[in-house]
């Protein structure tokens, strides 16, 4: 049997200890690989559900979107529908009033004279 030099790692292992070790290396290796696989699968199954759930909430943001610029379209509709006065046309409107009351005013100063 030949012995190992004086600065190798193996240097004062018996035979059979260094058969032993190898042998449990070379046991574990194919349970490692596998490991490996299953691994490998898992994070590939949670990359694909974090692809799904990022994709079904784009779409839920897409909807979303459409439906509050729906909303805002609504509203929008039912106020220029409810036709809401203006300045103007409140000016307009006291300027009315005014002249009706100055009607009015002269109505019943002819009424007292005629009294």
């Amino acid at each position: 049997m030949a012995k190992a030099p004086k600065d190798s790692p193996e240097r004062g292992l018996p035979d059979s200890l260094r058969q032993a070790i190898e042998r449990t290396f070379e046991a574990t290796s194919g349970s490692a690989a596998e490991a490996r696989g299953q691994a490998s699968e898992l994070l590939d199954e949670v990359s694909k559900r974090g692809r799904d759930a990022r994709e079904a909430v784009a779409r839920r943001r897409q909807k979303a979107g459409e439906a509050s610029a729906d909303a805002a379209n609504r509203v929008i509709e039912a106020i220029e529908g409810m036709r809401l006065a203006t300045r103007e046309d409140l000016r307009n409107l006291e300027q009315e009033v005014k002249a009706l009351s100055r009607r009015v005013e002269k109505l019943e100063s002819k009424a007292k004279v005629e009294d």
